[in-house]
């Protein structure tokens, strides 16, 4: 009898794009309110408060767990929200102050 020999890990697709998705301390939950209406939030696991949605976004914009912005707030992640975006035809406008 032969023996074959395999490989233990499939090797990798080099034409897949490598996936971002965030802090793996990040999960999804859904609770309901007194009313009984259901609620999804997004929750970190590690127990830091996310209060809006654009610290959501900080965290899916992490790269590792050892990166958190909670921990280290040099490490921030720049994130722009839909809605956030400058409008390019919007001409910045131009203040003068008085002299003295």
């Amino acid at each position: 009898m032969s023996r074959e020999r395999r490989r233990l890990f499939d090797e990798e697709d080099d034409s897949a794009e490598p996936g971002h998705f965030g802090c793996s301390m990040l999960t999804r939950v859904q609770f309901v309110t007194r009313r009984g209406l259901p609620v999804q939030a997004m929750r970190c696991s590690l127990g830091w408060a996310l209060h809006n949605d654009l610290e959501v976004a900080r965290c899916c914009a992490t790269e590792s767990l050892t990166d958190c912005w909670k921990v280290h707030p040099e490490r921030t992640p720049v994130v722009v929200l839909p809605g956030m975006e400058r409008d390019e035809e919007e001409q910045p406008v131009a203040i003068t102050v008085a002299g003295d």
